[in-house]
């Protein structure tokens, strides 16, 4: 894929990585309560362009170690578009009893083997092997899911999965989880290649209401409820804005600022709704434990008047307790960057927060500016887990065990969480406002300080532009397919926006 961009990708073909679901979210007590009003009218941007092709979502061959792997599987079922697939037959006893392998299928009492984890030379000349269905297709045809192998350990991670550091394959959208032959051929299962839209976040008109006043940060859950954190003088506020128009909000400790708030989301959701006739069933990925919780950071300058007690930090949204419902969890120093918004408040204190998928949360600058700080709410611990060379600005997790990292000045880095080590992807050549993942194609979009949004292949490094801004402010992914624009409206009183993201592959 060519892209019409000055920002340099470092590698070559766009990741294509699963959908969204509802998370299980309890309805806790409400501080206040009120039903939402529009004040604003937008008009929807329009619908980006095609992403690409996709490719396997594989890490560098940097991450590797003693294999252990999972094994599950991948239905074979037929596509449109697509050619005879390339396989391997052996007859067995009635029953096909031996037929032991996730790529093997029993037909007739003959076990038939699919192109999955049979290597480059398991379709004809012209065709690759899409791994959802098994069979060889043509490069361009839809829904194909197709790539490379990438070494990890005693493993090969194929499309739809990547290496985890240690010698493990993990899913990567658009699959949720990974098969691998008893050779260590893996590929990512439980795959689909159309965005599957199971709820609608708040309208355009609902969240402009009394919802956006103020505004600073916004993300959505699972649920397509719309969260959200003021930045404005005196105390600031969270706000939850349901579908329904249900709009609720908590007060936060004495005069600190607020800046982002993350919501603990799905990177990938299964695909079946049936178990197909495979030698061993896929298994559905566990539950995410704390999908839906909510965390925001608390910020401010050093001149703002507001940091000295309580301090700043990371607050975990506890709706149960009416007295303290945003206790800090980690906690920080005063630290100061001079963007990526070009405002003293705005650019203060810990920046980049993220949820792991094993529920810790990761922010920069907490203890000085480049510190990667984490803190593991089942252990309740903190640390310093890296060092980045500069003020870290925004962070996004793109598997279980890798987060993308935005720094001062535009370079993006992949940290692992389980070998404590980044890898460069890309230099953006612009300050980093926001990262947003997408767990449908498992791209991220990038917010940027000169008022960009970018697409980034996480895996990959490459970039294509997709949209601009048209002021100062974040982005996010909602579970119906679009990317959101909120202003930092004490810098740009503007009205929140959205973009459509694709549907299908």
């Amino acid at each position: 894929m060519n892209f019409a961009t000055s920002r340099p990708p470092i590698a070559a073909a766009f990741l294509v990585l699963a959908a969204c679901g509802d998370d299980g979210r309890a309805t806790a007590t409400d501080v206040t309560t009120a039903n939402a009003t529009a004040t604003t009218t937008m008009t929807t941007g329009a619908t980006p362009t095609s992403t690409g092709e996709p490719d396997t979502g594989t890490d560098s061959a940097s991450d590797t170690a003693a294999p252990t792997g999972t094994t599950t599987v991948d239905p074979p079922t037929s596509t449109t578009g697509t050619t005879e697939p390339a396989q391997t037959t052996s007859t067995t006893a009635a029953g096909c009893g031996a037929c032991a392998q996730p790529n093997q299928l029993c037909v007739d009492d003959v076990c038939v083997t699919s192109c999955q984890g049979q290597g480059p030379d398991a379709c004809p000349e012209g065709q690759v092997c899409d791994i959802i269905s098994g069979e060889c297709h043509a490069e361009s045809d839809p829904c194909t899911l197709a790539g490379l192998e990438t070494t990890c350990a005693d493993l090969s991670c194929g499309p739809g999965s990547t290496c985890d550091g240690v010698g493990a394959c993990v899913p990567v959208a658009p699959c949720a989880d990974v098969a691998c032959t008893d050779d260590g051929h893996c590929w990512g299962t439980l795959c689909g290649c159309e965005r599957v839209v199971e709820c609608q976040e708040p309208t355009a008109e609902q969240l402009n209401g009394p919802f956006s006043t103020e505004i600073g940060g916004i993300d959505f859950a699972d649920d397509c409820n719309a969260w959200m954190v003021t930045l404005r003088s005196g105390p600031d506020y969270v706000r939850r804005l349901k579908p329904d128009g249900e709009l609720t909000q908590w007060t936060g400790v004495a005069n600190l600022n607020m800046g982002e708030v993350k919501v603990l989301r799905r990177l990938t959701v299964p695909q079946l709704t049936h178990v197909p006739p495979l030698a061993a069933g896929p298994n559905r990925p566990t539950p995410v434990e704390g999908l839906g919780e909510v965390a925001i950071t608390y910020t401010c300058c050093a001149q703002c008047g507001c940091q000295a007690d309580p301090p700043q930090g990371v607050a975990r949204l506890d709706e149960a307790n009416m007295n303290s419902p945003l206790p800090i969890v980690i906690v920080a120093q005063v630290t100061q960057g001079d963007g990526p918004f070009g405002s003293t408040a705005a650019d203060a204190g810990p920046h980049g927060l993220a949820w792991g998928e094993d529920r810790v949360l990761y922010v920069g600058n907490s203890t000085m500016n480049g510190e990667y700080n984490d803190a593991d709410l089942d252990a309740a611990t903190q640390d310093v887990v890296f060092t980045f060379d500069a003020r870290v600005t925004a962070s996004a997790p793109v598997s279980p065990v890798h987060l993308l990292v935005a720094l001062d000045g535009g370079t993006v880095y992949r940290f692992n969480a389980q070998t404590k080590q980044a890898e460069f992807v890309v230099d953006l050549m612009a300050d980093v406002t926001s990262l947003a993942h997408d767990a449908f194609t498992g791209h991220v979009y990038a917010g940027l300080g000169d008022l960009e949004v970018v697409r980034i292949a996480p895996f990959t490094g490459e970039v294509e532009p997709f949209q601009t801004m048209p002021g100062v402010g974040r982005v996010a992914v909602s579970p119906s397919g679009k990317l959101w624009y909120t202003p930092v409206k004490s810098l740009a009183d503007l009205p929140l926006q959205s973009w459509d993201l694709p549907m299908a592959f």
